[in-house]
């Protein structure tokens, strides 16, 4: 009789542990799946106007082409920010193709300055000719 007792004991310990096992392996399953799907978001939204392969890091400061800047125009019409090109501004939602684009040089660089809210999200973005 005793013998079964232990028997039991140790088997119930076994199915325990078993058990444990199987929920933190749920957990870290779950984790990591939330983990996937953020870093998804994350490089579904990025945009190519707004980070660029060809981007320079001139000192501390990016610079973009014209050609750049002229792209990062479509996150105007989304009403994601409020964008500024040597101090013409354009407001949020406003239609690019309606807009006087010939401010914007193809040729040149432009340096950006990104202005922040309170929460850390862009609020807008000024580009300003490099000479």
């Amino acid at each position: 009789m005793r013998e079964q007792t232990i028997n039991m004991l140790e088997l119930a310990a076994g199915v325990t542990l078993f058990i444990g096992a199987c929920m933190y392996a749920v957990n870290m399953q779950t984790f990591l799946d939330q983990g996937i799907s953020a870093a998804g978001r994350m490089t579904q939204e990025q945009h190519a106007g707004v980070t660029t392969v060809e981007m320079m890091n001139e000192g501390r400061n990016l610079t973009y082409k014209g050609s750049e800047v002229m792209f990062t125009l479509r996150e105007v019409q989304t009403n994601v920010y409020d964008m500024s090109v040597d101090g013409i501004r354009f407001s949020s939602g406003s239609n690019p193709e309606e807009l006087d684009l010939s401010i914007i040089d193809m040729s040149a660089r432009y340096g950006v300055q990104y202005l922040r809210g309170t929460n850390g999200e862009v609020d807008s973005i000024q580009f300003v000719k490099v000479r």
